[in-house]
């Protein structure tokens, strides 16, 4: 968070080139007063807040790699130091990748509050296209506050721009503060943006797939009933409404063409590239194999699920890799962020955990199931239930960033991982820790 301060006090507010994702016209670095403007230079911002996700630290590699490599699902391979002290934990707190999710996030952050900040004085045609800027900046700060969230508990909630000195150190806030402050932007912004957008770009159901994602996070945390209620209603709202299918698995990853099941996705092109193929693709086929599948994952899958092959391949030396992300030389693979099976798995998850109707659960459950070609789940308890969604999530969402989240709020973590529970936190990173003289560091670290 610190490192950005300057520059946005320097009022170098970000590089949108005329290569950028959405194609916008050149422009280097924009100063705040020049930059809002008009609509047009909002608009400018606006997607310069969208490529703040595709940064390192962020859904460009380490939202996706630190997910499974926390966990279960990767093992360190490489020669990155910093990859083998997230997977044998305590992790340092001055760990570079730490760090880099931490800034990266409030990079993004400082983005969007400067345009909901100015937004209000700047003139628009159509109120509604104001409304729109203001919903997608409104998610884009909810989802990097869950993203920081997730990984590190309490943390400094960020809902206005930093524009002088007085207010560069903040307290964190308790966890359930941060949760309440997400529900009030992400029912704001469904309520404001339309329900068709461009790829990339979120609409009112991207918005309520991380409303029910936050709401189900709060219940587990809580134990309040009506989170749960939420989540499932949320959830049922976007399978029904939102027009989006389940495609068959293989085409998820099909680089030709938008999937029917995405919801929100970051996207990429040769000059905004990710090396998430690269670092997953084994020596011999190219890559750097730093991170691999490990053994327990592999021997997860039965036999029949189709998901698979289009999970992991063996190079000529018998070593397991990812081919989820195949562009190794152009980085061009995009990255889900919500799609529709996770509105299914989420909708039986939160009925599991407060004891819902079984034949509810195990429908939802075998919506995944029957798409990756297995039979309907044989769960028909709700402990059994549980542990059931839990592994269809695993092997689902390998490799996209799930596995830690998901171990972690439903308070799995350290008993499957053997670690003690106060290393399902990350730590503070050390350079907020001499930066920020409000803020307390996790214990344990």
């Amino acid at each position: 968070m610190k490192k950005n301060i300057y520059y946005i006090l320097a009022i170098i507010l970000i590089l949108v080139s005329c290569k950028k994702v959405f194609d916008v016209n050149p422009t280097d670095a924009i100063s705040s007063d020049i930059a809002f403007t008009d609509s047009v230079s909002v608009e400018k911002v606006l997607i310069g807040s969208y490529n703040a996700l595709q940064a390192v630290g962020l859904y460009g590699r380490n939202q996706v790699i630190i997910g499974d490599l926390a966990a279960d699902n990767l093992t360190w391979t490489g020669t990155s130091l910093d990859y083998g002290q997230i997977e044998n934990k305590p992790i340092p707190a001055e760990n570079g990748i730490v760090d880099g999710m931490w800034s990266s996030a409030y990079d993004g952050i400082n983005r969007v509050n400067n345009i909901l900040y100015r937004l209000p004085s700047i003139g628009y045609k159509s109120e509604k296209g104001r409304q729109s800027v203001a919903g997608e900046a409104l998610f884009i700060r909810a989802l990097l506050h869950f993203y920081l969230a997730t990984y590190f508990g309490g943390i400094p909630l960020k809902i206005e721009p930093t524009l002088d000195l007085t207010k560069i150190d903040m307290a964190r806030s308790p966890l359930t503060e941060v949760y309440q402050q997400l529900i009030t932007d992400l029912n704001s912004a469904r309520e404001i943006l339309p329900k068709t957008s461009a790829t990339g770009r979120v609409n009112a159901f991207g918005a309520s797939s991380l409303l029910a994602k936050v709401y189900l996070a709060n219940f587990h945390l809580t134990n309040d009933a009506a989170s749960s209620d939420s989540a499932i209603v949320i959830a049922g709202r976007v399978i029904s409404e939102g027009g989006y299918a389940l495609s068959p698995y293989g085409s998820l990853f099909d680089p030709t063409k938008v999937s029917d099941e995405s919801i929100f996705e970051i996207i990429y092109d040769l000059q905004n590239y990710n090396r998430l193929a690269q670092y997953f693709y084994s020596r011999d086929s190219s890559g750097r194999y730093e991170i691999a599948p490990t053994d327990a994952f592999i021997q997860s899958f039965d036999t029949n699920d189709v998901r698979l092959d289009f999970t992991i391949t063996y190079d000529g030396k018998n070593k397991p890799y990812v081919i989820k992300y195949n562009d190794v030389s152009g980085g061009t693979d995009r990255v889900y962020v919500f799609r529709l099976a996770e509105m299914y798995l989420i909708r039986a998850e939160a009925q599991a955990y407060s004891n819902g109707d079984i034949e509810s659960i195990q429908s939802d459950l075998n919506m995944i199931r029957v798409r990756a070609g297995l039979d309907s789940t044989q769960a028909a308890t709700i402990p059994d239930l549980k542990l059931a969604i839990e592994n269809e999530c695993r092997l689902e969402f390998a490799f996209e960033g799930h596995r830690w989240p998901d171990l972690v709020r439903t308070k799995r973590a350290a008993t499957l991982l053997g670690i003690d529970e106060k290393y399902t936190l990350f730590p503070i990173p050390l350079s907020e820790k001499q930066t920020n003289n409000l803020i307390e560091q996790n214990p344990g670290y």
